[in-house]
């Protein structure tokens, strides 16, 4: 049953100065002591509490008249811009909508300060419609002393449902705003305003892998933003990065085994990660490790294992987990998620971890599982399955797991577009009903998309295409930030913010002579990087600076 609430205290507008280094043009406000009720739509998602507060003065960006600003909000503009916000007809709900537009660059933020709020958690939903093409669009939400809070607006013709999660108000205000940054002729529209109360907090996870860093920089890979050549891990901070990835083999490179011997020695082995993770953690990134239980990209044994019995096999499982974590906790950087194995549907160690019987990897599992909460009580454990999007998959492992009492934290997955020939809001769904059957959060362990059609010989690369998406936003560094605008909103509108996050597969691993999937082969990833052939940082990264 729908419920409704009258709000009838007077809330006043008030100004909040965005600093610019360049000077500001104030547009007059017009004070309202406006408040109203209004019905949740059908189609939020029912993460969102009972009823609505409306405490946002004229959400609906009603205007005084047609191109002036609405009354109760503020716009800030550098230069002559100010005009560059107005009201105009054709909102979503109603007959109006703020829109952000110019026939010349412009840079403005068009904001309103709440007062009187509960303290607690808040999400801020709205609809919208965006050309693209700016240097930033976003819609905004923060608290007194709390961070920005970011949605990046998805391009989009047609009227779009956004979210912002994650703020917390502890004295009873916020500012929501909306700022664009952008060139000549770039417009966007906003409309239907909504506050909304949570039950939890909320922080977007948002990185990637980067297991293979060290290995680039040896064979003399470097990096730039704007010309300059910096750090890969500083650049990928700057812009947002507050999670990577790293993948633990047991024994790569190893010349006297096979698959070992067919990747490059000392990388990706125990001593190596170790390294990797001082270097994550001394940039304030959070870590999720992998246990790949292997000593190659496939789920096979390590050589060392390869004859151990079954019993032994999950002693080795245990003691290897344990032993790690107890490594990386005594030199400061016990990773706040661990994932045990990858793309695990067909199983561990095989072919003694098939999950084909689910009751010896289910054993094994939770061989590992001990082990980490063992070291690190915690960290989080998380089960990774290919395939993000297929219920059908999803339902059966995690089905097994509960038949087979698995323990885990965390359900991971992978979307790609190419693989999985899945949409946004096709991934939100299937998001919504893994989250609410299982009672668990899930977090995209691997998402790729093609910035070129080819690697840097011209051959085709590990994604043929971008699936569903290829007519849509292009294989080319424009398309691959808008897809991450569209993909980084869709899983923050998933109920109860049960996605928590997104790591990037593979963002570092740019085109560097000698460097390939395996030792002989080609890069095939280099064109679906963050960075471009020769290492400059691409727009695909203003997805990770504008969102959170």
């Amino acid at each position: 049953m729908i419920k409704f609430i009258r709000l009838i205290p007077s809330v006043t507008a008030q100004h909040s100065m965005l600093h610019y280094s360049v000077s500001f043009i104030f547009v007059c406000t017009t004070y309202v002591s406006l408040l109203s009720a209004r019905q949740i739509k059908d189609d939020k998602p029912a993460s969102v509490s009972e009823f609505q507060d409306s405490v946002i003065v004229n959400s609906g960006f009603e205007p005084d008249s047609l191109a002036i600003s609405p009354y109760g909000w503020t716009t800030f503009a550098d230069q002559n811009n100010s005009v560059a916000s107005r009201t105009v007809e054709g909102g979503y709900s109603g007959k109006y909508a703020l829109e952000h537009r110019k026939e010349t660059a412009y840079k403005l933020t068009t904001s309103q300060i709440l007062t009187g709020l509960p303290d607690g958690y808040y999400s801020l939903w709205a609809w919208v419609r965006n050309s693209g093409g700016q240097n930033f669009c976003f819609l905004a939400m923060q608290a007194d002393e709390d961070i920005q809070r970011m949605t990046s607006l998805p391009v989009a013709n047609e009227w779009t449902h956004v979210v912002v999660r994650g703020v917390t108000v502890k004295n009873g205000r916020c500012k929501i705003s909306l700022s664009s940054d952008a060139n000549a002729g770039n417009w966007c529209q906003v409309e239907d305003l909504e506050l909304v109360r949570e039950s939890k907090p909320y922080t977007f996870l948002k990185g990637g892998d980067i297991s293979e860093l060290s290995y680039i920089e040896s064979m003399g890979g470097k990096f730039f933003e704007n010309g300059m050549e910096k750090n890969c891990l500083q650049i990928l901070k700057d812009y947002g990065f507050n999670m990577v990835r790293l993948r633990l083999y047991n024994d790569p490179g190893n010349p006297n085994f096979s698959p070992s011997k067919r990747l490059p020695a000392g990388f990706q082995n125990p001593a190596d990660i170790l390294v990797m993770s001082k270097r994550a953690k001394a940039m304030g990134f959070q870590i999720i490790l992998t246990f790949y239980y292997s000593d190659y990209w496939s789920n096979g044994k390590p050589h060392e294992w390869d004859s151990l019995s079954f019993k032994d096999l999950k002693t080795s499982a245990y003691d290897f987990t344990f032993k790690f974590m107890n490594q990386m906790q005594a030199q400061g950087t016990a990773p706040e998620f661990v994932s045990l194995g990858n793309e695990i549907a067909g199983g561990i160690l095989l072919p003694s971890g098939s999950s084909d019987d689910f009751k010896a990897l289910s054993d094994l599992l939770n061989e590992g599982y001990n082990a980490v909460k063992a070291v690190s009580p915690s960290t989080k454990v998380v089960l990774h399955l290919q395939d993000g999007g297929d219920p059908k998959m999803y339902d059966w492992f995690f089905g097994r797991c509960q038949a087979y009492d698995v323990k885990y934290d965390i359900i991971g997955a992978s979307y790609y577009p190419f693989w999985t020939k899945k949409t946004v809001p096709q991934i939100r769904d299937w998001a919504n009903y893994v989250s609410a059957k299982y009672g668990k959060d899930i977090m995209i362990m691997e998402t790729g998309y093609n910035w070129n059609p080819t690697i840097l010989n011209g051959e085709i690369g590990q994604l043929k295409n971008n699936g569903l998406y290829d007519s849509l936003y292009q294989s080319s560094p424009a398309g691959q930030r808008d897809f991450l605008y569209e993909l980084f909103n869709g899983l923050k509108m998933v109920k109860n913010g049960s996605v928590i996050g997104d790591l990037y597969w593979d963002p570092v691993m740019i085109a560097v002579p000698g460097v390939g999937w395996e030792l002989g082969g080609p890069n095939v990833v280099s064109n679906s990087t963050l960075f471009d052939f020769n290492g400059n940082a691409l727009p695909a990264l203003k997805a990770f600076r504008y969102n959170n």
